[in-house]
């Protein structure tokens, strides 16, 4: 052991510097390891992920053969059953009339168009009656206008404005009780109409189910060719809205059963809508 003081102290550092040196090697190994582990991991995970993209793909494909089977079947079973089995007719209904369909219509219009409160129709009478004041006045100020000097430059530009305020205004809509007593009669008319054609609507489905008929290609389109298990009252209740709105909107198409989305906004498309997601569901496997 060195007794001097200053030289165990170097010697104690020097042996420090060959540690940290040591330790500097071990970090710089093990750096290297954990970086050669971390690129082995990464290129695992990405042949991994190669791998899936591939089974992804590959499942994918085999949906849309199955889909295809499913399909060319469909095809195959009607075209077996379409010489052995009768067809059903949903697209002729003599016992429907077009009156009966009229009566619809009117009472979805009926539906449709907003009924004023008592005191909406009150605060609108209002209305119309301090348009009517102010129109008045305006009238008056437009025929004042074709008197007034040329040097009446401040009157002029008061009664011109006093004209521009009501010119541009609309006058509101009377509230007509006389269209409300119709279209509560169109309403009560109307239902009565839709519950009858749709009792005869769906007594002509569930027939051609209970005798295993041919259903029109529009119509297993749409609606599958079966009832899902479970759910046939559901299913009935909407395939007699299919065939209605049919009726009711002229749709003749052999392969769309609903025809074109409707573009305005309305009971139509409403309709439109709901049946076409209610289909969508009873289709599903």
């Amino acid at each position: 052991m060195n007794i001097d003081p200053v030289k165990a102290l170097d010697g104690k550092v020097e042996r420090l510097k060959k540690e940290l040196k040591s330790l500097e090697t071990r970090i710089d190994h093990a750096q290297t390891d954990a970086a050669h582990d971390q690129l082995s991991q990464a290129n695992q995970l990405k042949d991994t992920t190669r791998k899936l993209t591939r089974t992804n793909d590959r499942v994918t494909e085999l949906a849309e053969s199955v889909h295809r089977l499913e399909r060319l079947l469909v095809a195959l079973n009607r075209k077996v059953r379409a010489g052995e089995t009768r067809k059903a007719n949903f697209d002729d209904w003599p016992e429907i009339d077009e009156a009966q369909l009229a009566k619809i219509l009117k009472g979805q219009e009926a539906y449709a168009r907003r009924a004023f409160t008592p005191q909406e129709a009150k605060d609108t009478r209002k209305a119309i009656a301090e348009y009517d004041r102010r129109a008045l006045e305006a009238i008056d100020a437009a025929e004042a206008l074709t008197h007034l000097p040329p040097t009446a430059e401040a009157l002029w530009r008061k009664n011109y404005k006093q004209w521009r305020s009501i010119s541009d205004q609309k006058r509101p809509e009377a509230p007509d009780d006389d269209t409300h007593a119709k279209d509560t009669v169109a309403k009560s008319a109307g239902n009565e109409a839709i519950a009858h054609t749709r009792q005869l609507i769906r007594a002509r489905i569930e027939d051609a189910v209970a005798r295993d008929l041919l259903f029109p290609a529009w119509f297993e389109n749409m609606l599958g060719p079966a009832a899902p298990p479970g759910k046939a009252d559901d299913w009935l209740y909407t395939a007699t809205d299919v065939v209605l709105y049919r009726l009711l909107h002229d749709v003749t198409s052999p392969a769309d059963a609903l025809g074109p989305a409707p573009l305005e906004e309305g009971h139509r498309k409403t309709l439109h809508d709901r049946l076409t997601g209610e289909c969508a569901d009873h289709r599903k496997p």
